[in-house]
């Protein structure tokens, strides 16, 4: 197992302690950098949308400023939502 998957199960852990949302987490990886990080919120914010990869493609997005996140890499903890599939492009 890799070090960005490692770290999308630490977010998926740590956030079984919030109540938040599922055990759920997931990283977002540009040129070896950690870009984005989420972790499911479906739950605290009453709002299925908020699942961990959304979560981390819009922590992405704001950190580097730019909604195109070509040649980045998610890291996940369950297979992607259909949200990720049809709101923005990873890979």
């Amino acid at each position: 197992m890799n070090d960005y998957m490692k770290i999308a199960i630490e977010l998926a852990d740590d956030n079984l302690k919030t109540n938040v949302g599922g055990p759920f987490g997931a990283c977002i990886v540009r040129n070896g950098e950690i870009i984005g990080r989420g972790s499911n919120h479906v739950l605290g914010n009453t709002d299925p949308t908020v699942h961990a990869e959304i979560m981390a493609i819009r922590d992405a997005c704001k950190n580097i400023n730019s909604y195109d996140l070509s040649g980045s890499e998610l890291y996940t903890t369950c297979y992607p939502c259909p949200y990720v599939c049809i709101s923005c492009y990873v890979g």
